[in-house]
């Protein structure tokens, strides 16, 4: 059995582990789902597994909302900074603006992340332990996983390098 996953715990296993035992378990197209999930990999990842398919639209616009938003107030074109085709999605346009518009960055990152842990809830309810499950605990670990390395010396450190690169006029306060 899996160790519990919880928002703001420390991380229960390395994703490496996690997939070690992925791969031990599943049959290989399961895993290679679960696989390239976890690396990002959206493209078909989806087709055949509707919580994979559900994943990959909610990142994909979420990240839309943010990029667009980020993109107007740079003043820029937002449809240039959308990646595919950008369905609308008032809630997560407001998430989006209310992260955009607080100064810690860190913050920030964390009611976006506490955004997708909801939305992962909400896809692996009703399911114990099969491929559904397993895909949105994966996704959580990933999310655990970063909230560690910011808390990290490595972490602090790339933060403090990130707060010190000056930013063009345009952009003080424009949040993430």
């Amino acid at each position: 059995s899996l160790p519990m996953v919880q928002w703001g715990a420390k991380c229960p296993m390395t994703g490496e582990d996690f997939l070690l035992s992925a791969k031990r378990l599943l049959q290989a197209q399961d895993y290679a789902l679960i696989e390239k999930l976890l690396e990002g990999h959206d493209g078909d990842a989806g087709e055949g597994n509707a919580t994979a398919r559900a994943w990959i639209r909610f990142d994909r616009n979420f990240r839309n909302e943010i990029a667009a938003l980020r993109a107007q107030r740079l003043q820029k074109d937002p449809q240039k900074a959308i990646r595919g085709e950008k369905e609308s999605e008032p809630a997560l346009r407001e998430i989006a603006q209310q992260a955009l518009k607080i100064p810690d960055l860190l913050e920030a990152q964390k009611l976006v992340d506490k955004t997708y842990w909801q939305f992962l809830d909400e896809l692996a309810a009703g399911h114990y332990f099969d491929l559904e499950f397993l895909i949105c605990y994966g996704l959580k670990l990933k999310i655990l996983s970063r909230h560690q390395e910011y808390d990290s010396p490595k972490g602090e450190e790339a933060f403090k390098n990130i707060q010190a690169v000056e930013l063009p006029v345009h952009w003080a306060g424009s949040g993430i």
